[in-house]
């Protein structure tokens, strides 16, 4: 279960690039994958650790993999990126983590009490000044 925890990130980052092609596959490489990984969340790991989380993902039906193959005369089996399709199971965790973090952040926002704070006012012990804007600095 915690390496199905682990290996979200990476799910959602292929649901995010089916979503933003329009369709309900994506073939990015696996350099693509851990670029957004790092770019995105923050997120840095190896390739052997990908395909683990992958694997891990894939045997729990939360994502299919589809392996392609092309084959040349001269230089034999050429491998192209996986095509990966998240399933109806993949996309209802997806859609249960966040109604769970949007609850929690409901549930945080709720307990902070809003700053009544009116802009250009500043309170030095007490007492209101006016702050003023200078246009032309010196």
């Amino acid at each position: 279960m915690e390496a199905v925890i682990k290996g979200m990130p990476i799910l959602s980052i292929i649901q995010g690039l089916s979503k933003y092609h329009g369709k309900k596959y994506c073939y990015p490489s696996q350099k693509k994958v851990l670029e957004l990984l790092k770019n995105r969340l923050g997120i840095k790991i190896s390739i052997a650790t990908l395909n683990r989380y992958l694997r891990v993902i894939e045997d729990t039906g939360l994502l299919r993999r589809i392996r392609r193959l092309r084959r040349d005369d001269v230089k034999g089996m050429i491998f192209q990126s996986t095509i990966y399709i998240i399933t109806y199971k993949g996309y209802t965790l997806l859609h249960n983590m966040g109604a769970m973090v949007w609850k929690y952040i409901q549930r945080i926002s709720k307990k902070k009490k809003p700053v009544n704070k009116s802009p250009g006012v500043i309170k030095f012990n007490g007492e209101k000044r006016k702050f003023v804007y200078n246009k032309n600095p010196v």
